[in-house]
């Protein structure tokens, strides 16, 4: 615990004691994120200093904190996330009797996204770091279908074909339900039997939505999207544009967010690293235009990413330079024996040619 100057406090830092004005009011409790919109808050209630938890070198734990600080807007509601994860976990509890009730409050959904998105002039997918490895399949589904919505809206879709596509986007896992947990959970590599068992929730999901009224089109989404455009996939080895459309969306989708996020089975990868493994990929595993489609709405250094620059410095980024993607605006820690008055400074790299990331955590 050290006594800060509150100019110099880092955004994340933990308060270390209560904060009290000058009139006696408590202002924030001990244990509480500072965020830098306190800063007014403390100078006009006459404190100029508060005791912070001292962080020492940045750490991932320390970007996650600093992150929760920072202001980084969804593309949708976090209700209807939640809603939406919750609904989709009602419905794969229920095994393989999914109702036509449950297709309906899938539908209502999917449109409530719609609406959310075509709300936003220009929208920005952003994942969240923090999420529950046992949620993983609810989550990722979630993340799948906004994804597919977001590349869908940029290809002109009709609101019809966004409403089927969403819909199949966000169940196109339902087949796992008929997969033993024990195989799904697995920590340990498959062997080769238990991976062609979880390789058949492809088929297993599309008999379960052909069973209810989910237009064919949707449905065709959780049997195909495991496909890959130079016919290396699976179930049926399908080749290029003999890939349905939604399926080669959903694709794309499906493989970005798994790799960004935890999983029984492996760690996620740096944003930038998918980003890059992803376009690699290129026409080889999806559709080349889909693909670029979806770059245009993923940041390689999303707000909230820890950073390494050339220089051994790390930080976080703060803001993305549109026209130089690679080059976005961060906030850059000072070592801790540094004048405790000015512990970071922001820098644009866009506007810096020295510096560089080499290196995310």
């Amino acid at each position: 615990m050290q006594k800060q100057f509150i100019g110099g406090v880092m955004p994340g830092s933990i308060i270390a004691q209560d904060v009290y004005g000058s009139d006696g009011v408590l202002l924030i409790k001990k244990g509480s994120i500072f965020r830098e919109q306190y800063i007014p808050r403390f100078i006009d209630a006459g404190v100029s200093e508060i005791y912070v938890d001292e962080f020492g070198r940045m750490t991932p734990e320390t970007v996650n904190n600093i992150r929760r600080s920072l202001n980084i807007q969804d593309v949708i509601h976090e209700k209807t996330r939640t809603h939406a994860q919750n609904q989709i976990k009602k419905t794969m509890m229920k095994f393989k009797s999914v109702t036509n009730t449950d297709i309906q409050k899938i539908s209502d959904l999917v449109q409530d996204m719609i609406e959310q998105l075509l709300d936003k002039k220009d929208f920005v997918f952003a994942l969240s770091q923090l999420r529950s490895v046992d949620d993983y399949t609810y989550q990722h589904s979630v993340n799948v279908g906004v994804l597919a919505l977001i590349i869908g809206i940029d290809l002109d879709l009709s609101p019809e074909q966004l409403k089927h596509l969403g819909m199949g986007a966000i169940l196109h896992d339902i087949g796992k339900i008929v997969i033993p947990e024990e195989i799904l959970k697995k920590p340990a590599k498959l062997t080769s039997e238990e991976f062609r068992e979880v390789k058949r929730h492809t088929e297993y999901g599309y008999d379960i939505l052909i069973q209810t009224d989910i237009p064919d089109e949707s449905a065709q989404i959780a049997l195909y999207h495991h496909e890959k455009f130079d016919g290396t996939g699976y179930t049926m080895g399908l080749r290029n544009t003999k890939i349905p459309l939604f399926a080669r969306i959903v694709s794309v989708a499906d493989v970005y967010d798994a790799m960004s996020n935890d999983r029984v089975y492996q760690r996620r990868s740096a944003p930038d690293k998918v980003f890059r493994e992803i376009t690699h990929l290129g026409d080889k595993h999806f559709d080349m235009h889909i693909m670029e489609t979806f770059a245009k709405h993923i940041n390689i250094y999303p707000t909230g990413t820890g950073i390494i620059l050339n220089s051994g410095h790390r930080g976080i980024v703060l803001y993305q330079n549109k026209l130089y993607p690679e080059s976005p605006i961060v906030r850059v820690f000072l070592p801790k024996d540094n004048d405790y008055k000015r512990l970071y400074f922001d820098l644009d790299l866009s506007l810096n040619t020295k510096w560089f990331i080499t290196e995310t955590f």
